[in-house]
């Protein structure tokens, strides 16, 4: 699958009447899914964690604990439809000799967990990274089944403690990378690479910190992120301060996500900056004080889930034992709806750069309003139309659709392969998410693709 995103406009020739905006996931109506309410979760949690949902497999959730003094302690939770969930009582941790869904002792710092499809091996199928006793430096961990783990070295295998919520997740060409702090630097994110899981490059390269667009309020308490297609997509933890706190470790303030995105894993932009992709909520509500996005999201067929904790306690030194109502919720978003290229009352138009399609189909995501359309004209790389694929003979799409098909009259359904074309796309009244070109089963797997440029 090849496939046009509008994170920016590098793949685009030209840009007539479009204007690009932010997409924000829309936050689930019954939201908390579930509270902190059992004994051993003290009264709060962190998504200092991970969300997964592998084939076969129910939805399974990692989150952190605090007891006092200040312990972490990493919990298991499970769902068949990623909305009910249940947190079983397992035999790993007893809580005043009662079994809990505590999972992970070892005052586990920003975990990270993935489900590895690609790796054979059955007890090396979910791994782990966080900063772990007895050093707080970055270990990493191995488990059959996501409840029981072991060390997979003695040893941390990156020497910092992460002080964050880490990332952790494969690259399309294998590798393994890590998103975590460096000791010494201050709230910036750094990345870590591994082939093997066990050793790990040896300096962290720092790839995101605040810059001349950023008010002094403003720090990356760090970045969830995950491959997709030949893009890396990243929830970035954006901490307000608050100006009147004049402490070194600014520790009062709040937490939400902006929208972070790669082509090279060490280029980071921000899609917006400034503006919050998953925004804590009004005062008054369950989450409106720190929100903490999960390590990666969720692709489902039909849509991307976000889940995260949110809680009505503010940023503060030991702010997870303050009194606070925290829980787990959801944000929704349509496949590869992150940003939408809009046109409104005028007719809008776009040139792409020029590209060789290997299958011959094209389908367009797009909400097209009521009174709307969108049509797609081909040209060659020299800009000339191709016979038989103006716009006029275009069939204008209408509707909204993540894979809408794209023909022209009479009946011709099939684009040109093996040769580098252009498409331009006129519209109105639209909102354009994405373009593609593959097989109608290929669009189905919207997170698997490669962009026009590496």
């Amino acid at each position: 699958m090849i496939k046009f995103l509008f994170f920016d406009y590098s793949e685009l020739e030209t840009v007539n009447g479009f204007q690009r905006e932010l997409q924000k996931p829309v936050k689930y109506p019954g939201n908390p899914l579930f509270i902190a309410d059992k004994p051993w979760e003290n009264g709060n949690m962190q998504l200092y964690g991970s969300v997964v949902k592998a084939a076969g497999k129910p939805f399974q959730l990692w989150y952190s604990v605090v007891h006092r003094p200040f312990t972490m302690l990493m919990a298991y939770a499970e769902s068949e439809d990623g909305i009910e969930w249940r947190r079983p009582e397992l035999d790993v941790y007893e809580y005043e000799g009662q079994k809990t869904n505590i999972v992970f002792t070892a005052d586990p710092h920003g975990p990270a967990v993935i489900y590895d499809e690609v790796d054979p091996r059955e007890d090396w199928k979910y791994k782990m990274m966080c900063g772990a006793a007895p050093s707080r430096a970055i270990c990493a961990f191995r488990s059959c089944d996501g409840i029981h783990w072991i060390p997979v070295r003695k040893y941390p295998v990156i020497s910092t403690d992460p002080d964050c919520p880490m990332a952790l997740f494969r690259t399309p060409d294998g590798r393994f990378a890590a998103h975590h702090r460096l000791s010494g630097y201050g709230r910036k994110v750094f990345r870590s690479e591994s082939w093997d899981f066990l050793y790990w490059s040896g300096e962290p390269r720092m790839i995101m910190e605040p810059d001349a667009g950023d008010p002094p309020q403003i720090q990356f308490y760090g970045m969830g992120a995950t491959s997709y297609g030949s893009y890396e997509i990243g929830t970035l933890w954006i901490y307000h301060t608050e100006a009147s706190d004049m402490g070194i470790g600014k520790m009062h303030g709040y937490q939400d996500a902006e929208l972070a995105y790669a082509r090279q894993g060490y280029a980071w932009h921000r899609a917006a900056q400034g503006k919050p992709f998953i925004p804590h909520g009004e005062p008054g509500s369950w989450d409106q004080g720190n929100l903490q996005c999960a390590s990666a999201p969720v692709f489902l067929e039909d849509e991307i889930r976000y889940y995260y904790m949110g809680t009505t306690a503010f940023h503060q030194t030991r702010w997870e034992l303050v009194p606070q109502t925290a829980g787990i919720g959801m944000a929704s978003l349509r496949p590869d709806g992150f940003v939408a290229l809009v046109a409104n009352d005028e007719p809008a138009e776009l040139m792409t750069i020029a590209f060789t399609p290997e299958d011959p189909y094209l389908f367009v995501n797009a909400r097209i309003m009521p009174g709307g359309w969108l049509k797609v004209e081909i040209l060659d790389a020299a800009g000339n139309t191709l016979p038989g694929y103006s716009a006029q003979e275009c069939v204008p799409l209408e509707g909204d659709g993540i894979r809408q098909p794209v023909a022209w009259n009479p009946g011709r359904e099939h684009i040109p392969t093996g040769i580098p074309i252009r498409l331009v796309v006129r519209a109105q009244k639209a909102h354009l998410f994405s373009i593609f070109s593959c097989t109608p089963d290929q669009a189905r797997v919207y997170w698997k693709f490669r962009g026009v440029k590496p």
